[in-house]
């Protein structure tokens, strides 16, 4: 791959393109953002989209009519069944490879990009039975270039698990010092230690970008949610009983299991 088109360049889509001009120079980044146009992505071997999923999923029913010629297509949104199922619309010259890498930043936008995001991180890919075997292994080369590592999965369990991995504690963390702020104003959060600096990091993530990922995954978003209100209300009502020791002690035990990976 010699020429590489990269369609929306906050962060991940600029750490991308920093990523690829450190690691493999020899490489043509062309970054394409709000209000450039499509075309200019003609003759990349490989379009990356990296807009928000609405975004990605609008772009692919254009792209067609914008590139003329055959090219690789991925994504990097955080919710892939909904633009899979957009992705089959393209035509057979337009080989689309769902991708999502598990890298991020509290701060959005191409001022938070760097070229290491990626690195040690995982990066899922979501291929399908139209998937060409020489366009899979050209891709994972590529990202594995970037320094992150490949995981295959289907695009429906990616979503199911995201929504508990990733989702799930975005929306936990933002509610929580929502109702924690709400009680205490900001002189009562003066006196908070760092238990509830560390467990509500994700909260300052832009809301915009997550309505967005919440919205595409809705399903698997309410199902993690009602999950979690359920030990919630385990917890409130069966205080002293053993249902607080056998949540307390599953989670020590997955949390060991979890900074071991």
């Amino acid at each position: 791959m010699r020429r590489i088109a990269i369609v929306g360049y906050g962060l991940i889509g600029g750490s991308i393109g920093l990523a690829l001009r450190e690691r493999m120079p020899e490489v043509t980044v062309i970054p394409i953002d709000v209000n450039d146009s499509l075309a200019a992505a003609a003759g990349a071997e490989l379009i990356v989209l990296a807009a928000p999923v609405a975004e990605n999923i609008r772009i692919l029913e254009t792209l067609d009519r914008s590139i003329p010629g055959d090219a690789i297509v991925t994504d990097t949104g955080s919710a892939k069944a909904t633009t899979v199922a957009a992705a089959e619309r393209l035509p057979r010259r337009l080989r689309f490879i769902g991708g999502h890498p598990i890298a991020g930043a509290a701060a959005s936008g191409f001022e938070s990009a760097r070229a290491d995001l990626f690195v040690g991180r995982r990066w899922i890919l979501t291929p399908t039975p139209r998937t060409h075997g020489d366009d899979l292994a050209a891709l994972r080369a590529l990202i594995e270039k970037l320094g992150a590592s490949v995981n295959l999965m289907d695009a429906a369990e990616h979503d199911r698990v995201l929504a508990y991995t990733s989702h799930l504690p975005q929306l936990a963390a933002s509610a929580l010092l929502h109702v924690v702020g709400q009680a205490v104003g900001r002189t009562g959060l003066e006196l908070a230690g760092p238990g509830l600096r560390d467990s509500t990091r994700l909260a300052s993530s832009p809301p915009a970008l997550w309505r967005d990922i919440i919205l595409s995954n809705r399903e698997n978003a309410n199902h993690a949610l009602d999950s979690l209100i359920a030990a919630l209300q385990d917890l409130r009502e069966r205080a002293g009983t053993d249902a607080v020791e056998r949540i307390f002690t599953d989670a020590s035990r997955w949390k060991r299991g979890l900074d071991t990976d």
